[in-house]
C-alpha cells in the first residue's frame, strides 16, 4: 500500500472518475469529493465525502491528513478560476505537498474565454505564498469529445461535421492518457516534477484521416463534411446552451505537434485515435 493519499475533486467525470480507476490500480489511498456519491467507483481504497465546490467547508473537514490533490473544476461553474485557487489555498494549509491541476492549452492571452478560465487559475495558484509543488497539465481537444459533440451525425448520417478544411492538421488525446499522467506524477516523489506544466498532445491528425479511422473501425464509410463556421456555431450552441463552448468548438485551430514528453509521462506511448476509436467503436453505433 502506497503511503500516499490523493484527494479528488471532480472524481466522477470523463476525466477524474479514470484518475481514481488509475490511482487503485497502484494501490494508493484515494477520497473523491462528490456532489453524488453514489458515482464514485466504490473499492476499498476509495473513501467519499459528499460536498460541492461551491462550499467547501465538507472539504477543509476532510482535506487534513492527505498528501497530495488531484484539482480539477467543471467548466460551467461560475467563478471557476477563484474557486479552484480557494481549493488550492486550503489544501496546502493543510499539509497537501503537491496539486495536479487539470488545466488546458495554452493559447494567446484572453482569446476563448473558455481556456482563459484555466491560465487565471493557475495564474493564481502559482502566486500563493508559502505553497506546495503544483503541477500543471495542460491536455488538448479530448478524443472522447468527438463521441459526445455532433455524434448523431456519425451515428444517423455516417458524416463527421467540422469547420476545419479537410486536411488541416488538429490535436488530439485521450482522456485515459490524461489520467495514466496524473496518475503516475502521483507516485513519483513531488520533487521530481516540482512546478511543471506539462502539454498533453497525443495524436495529430486531419478531419478525412478521422473519416477513414472511423470507416475502418465501426466497419461502414464515414465521411467528412465541412460547415460554414456560423452553421457550426449554431449546432454547438444549441447543443451545448454555451457561447464559450459553441465558440471554442466551431472556430479552434492549433495544430502543435505530438507532446514528446507524452512518452516519459505515461512510460509508453501515447494512444492514437485510431486505437482509441477501436476501443470505443459501441458510441458511434448506429
Amino acid at each position: 500500500m502506497s503511503s500516499e493519499r490523493v484527494f479528488i475533486t471532480g472524481g466522477t467525470g470523463k476525466v477524474g472518475s479514470l484518475v481514481v480507476q488509475e490511482l487503485i490500480k497502484r494501490n494508493v489511498q484515494v477520497t473523491v469529493y462528490a456532489r453524488a456519491p453514489e458515482k464514485v467507483a466504490q473499492h476499498p481504497n476509495v473513501t467519499v465525502v459528499q460536498g460541492d465546490v461551491t462550499d467547501l467547508t465538507p472539504f477543509e473537514k476532510a482535506i487534513p491528513g492527505h498528501t497530495r490533490l488531484f484539482l480539477l473544476v467543471a467548466v460551467g461553474v461560475p467563478d471557476a478560476s477563484q474557486i479552484k485557487a480557494n481549493i488550492a489555498k486550503k489544501a496546502y494549509a493543510a499539509g497537501v505537498k503537491q496539486i495536479v491541476d487539470l488545466a488546458a492549452i495554452r493559447v494567446p492571452w484572453r482569446s476563448y474565454p473558455l481556456l482563459h478560465v484555466h491560465e487565471v487559475s493557475e495564474q493564481l495558484i502559482y502566486n500563493i505564498p508559502n505553497r506546495g509543488y503544483f503541477v500543471s497539465l495542460r491536455p488538448t481537444n479530448f478524443m472522447s469529445n468527438t463521441a459526445y459533440y455532433r455524434v448523431e451525425t456519425i451515428k444517423n448520417q455516417d458524416t463527421i461535421i467540422d469547420s476545419a478544411e479537410p486536411d488541416d492538421l488538429q490535436e488530439w488525446v485521450s482522456t485515459q492518457d490524461v489520467a495514466e499522467v496524473a496518475a503516475n506524477i502521483f507516485v513519483d516523489p513531488v520533487e521530481k516534477h516540482s512546478d511543471a506544466a506539462y502539454e498533453l498532445i497525443g495524436d495529430l491528425i486531419t478531419p478525412t484521416r478521422r473519416a477513414e479511422i472511423l470507416t475502418k473501425a465501426l466497419g461502414r464509410p464515414i465521411t467528412y463534411k465541412q460547415l460554414p463556421v456560423q452553421q457550426l456555431y449554431e449546432l454547438y450552441l444549441e447543443q451545448s446552451k454555451s457561447h464559450d463552448i459553441a465558440f471554442y468548438a466551431s472556430t479552434f485551430r492549433r495544430s502543435n505537434p505530438v507532446y514528446r514528453g507524452m512518452a516519459l509521462l505515461l512510460r509508453r506511448e501515447p494512444e492514437d485515435y485510431y486505437a482509441w476509436a477501436i476501443k470505443n467503436k459501441d458510441s458511434f453505433l448506429k
